[in-house]
């Protein structure tokens, strides 16, 4: 949460100046001819706390390094920018910075003292199957048929290196096998990084097409009707601090059954298939100069991707997808801050693509408040989302009776407003479906809250320009 000085950063430089310790005068370097700056150096840094975690990639994460001189103005801040850098790399859960003097000489220190999330979590899987929360429990009456169980294993900074490896076995509603392993750093330069992925998922319930908006399901307790295979594997690039460059390829294999490609949708794949396999390629550039990732007050983020469906002449798919995304935020004062996003995804060629990959607004991310119900399809689509919030809480909680690897529950809670524009163009499959070409709007007011500082639960009334309004619930988390 906030960091934690002892006391302002400033203050401690110059009380020590003014008590006379005449050894640390080196450490604040002599304002200029102008009289306009003055400079602090930073002869050490002190890591504690990274029991785990290897010292070079927390150094790794700063704009500065031992030796540095720093703009003593703008020390407070600078020294909080930093400390929230390392905070999203998602290894810890709690952080504070201060700087110190140390024997002999009075070197000026600053200390980053830091407790690491749990690196091992074997846990249990209840997991909704559908697109979120509200589809689940209104449209199918909190069914548990239509939750994932399982076991899931993920064990975060497997070698200190911010590396991570997951396993899951999901049963229920999809059965889902898939193991990965992110490593973000190969060489000495901490430049380049990889990912690695695969797995296989079947079901006994699948969408076959949309009608009024609503994705409209068949089911078969006897037989999978839809099977996946996947494959990725990615290579990042992040040669500083703020920008990373990934290129990755993939293997699909989709199959269903019988009755859905032949007589519900013989478009689902086209042509009355009942399978696609391609091969795709990607490119991503994402800049992403936010303070706090999972809950951003302050800075920017863009990303640029480019992602190719179909890298054969035999392969059952060739859909070129281009989408560009920018989020800006802004602090408005000590309580007051705005989250402004938007996003815009261009399809080619132009001709009619299988129902399967026809997806546009209301599914991941690419969401429109206030039309969670619904999904609207199409080769493009763009959305904007702007949200003011005005914060409540910034507090910890003491919930060591409950939580004994946590004593502290750090939380914040913030009062939105929020508007949301969005368009999704539908050449193909329109008909029946209201929403598809046409602009919608979305707009309400909520309550977020922030818990051990990446995940985040927002509760929201939203009314739709198309008519409606409704209560809606949502959660996300970075682990």
């Amino acid at each position: 949460m906030n960091v934690t000085f002892y006391p302002k950063i400033t203050e401690i430089v110059w009380v020590a100046l003014l008590l006379g310790q005449v050894a640390i005068m080196p450490a604040v370097g002599a304002q200029s001819a102008s009289g306009s700056r003055s400079w602090v150096r930073i002869d050490t840094i002190i890591l504690e706390g990274n029991k785990r975690t290897r010292p070079e990639l927390i150094l790794r994460e700063l704009e500065f390094r031992a030796g540095d001189t720093l703009d003593l103005a703008t020390l407070t801040e600078t020294l909080e920018r930093n400390r929230l850098r390392v905070m999203n790399t998602g290894l810890f859960a709690h952080s504070t910075v201060h700087l110190e003097a140390l024997p002999p000489g009075n070197r000026l220190a600053m200390r980053l003292w830091l407790k690491e999330m749990w690196y091992l979590y074997p846990i249990p899987v209840f997991e909704l199957a559908d697109r979120n929360f509200n589809v689940w429990w209104t449209d199918f009456n909190r069914s548990l048929k239509r939750v994932n169980y399982g076991l899931s294993s993920s064990h975060l900074n497997l070698s200190g290196h911010a590396d991570v490896l997951r396993v899951n076995l999901n049963f229920g509603y999809t059965n889902r096998y898939e193991a990965s392993y992110i490593r973000p750093w190969l060489n000495r330069r901490q430049t380049i990084g990889f990912r690695a992925a695969v797995g296989f998922s079947r079901n006994h319930e699948v969408q076959y097409r949309t009608a009024n908006n609503r994705q409209q399901f068949i089911a078969d307790p006897n037989l999978w009707l839809r099977q996946q295979l996947y494959a990725r594997l990615a290579l990042h690039w992040r040669p500083g601090l703020l920008t990373t460059q990934s290129f990755g390829v993939e293997y699909h294999h989709n199959r269903v059954g019988d009755t859905i490609a032949c007589e519900l949708n013989p478009h689902f794949f086209g042509q009355g298939r009942t399978q696609q396999r391609h091969f795709s390629a990607f490119y991503r550039l994402v800049t992403d100069v936010r303070d706090a990732r999972p809950y951003p007050l302050k800075g920017w983020l863009a990303t640029l991707e480019v992602h190719q469906s179909g890298l054969l002449p035999s392969d059952d798919l060739h859909l070129l997808q281009l989408s560009v995304e920018g989020r800006y935020y802004c602090s408005m004062g000590r309580r007051w801050s705005a989250e402004l996003a938007a996003k815009v995804r261009i399809s080619t060629p132009r001709h009619q693509p299988p129902f399967y990959n026809n997806r546009a607004l209301g599914y991941g991310f690419d969401v429109l408040r206030g039309y969670e119900f619904f999904v609207v399809d199409g080769l493009d689509f763009g959305l904007q989302r702007a949200t003011m919030r005005f914060q409540l809480l910034d507090e910890y909680l003491y919930v060591g009776r409950w939580i004994p690897f946590a004593k502290h529950l750090p939380v914040r809670a913030f009062l939105t407003l929020h508007h949301d524009t969005g368009y999704a163009n539908d050449p193909f499959f329109a008909d029946g479906n209201p929403l598809s070409n046409r602009l919608l709007r979305g707009y309400g007011a909520g309550a977020h809250i922030v818990l051990f500082y990446n995940s985040v639960i927002r509760l929201e009334w939203s009314w739709r320009s198309t008519g409606g309004s409704g209560l809606y619930l949502n959660y996300n988390s970075s682990l």
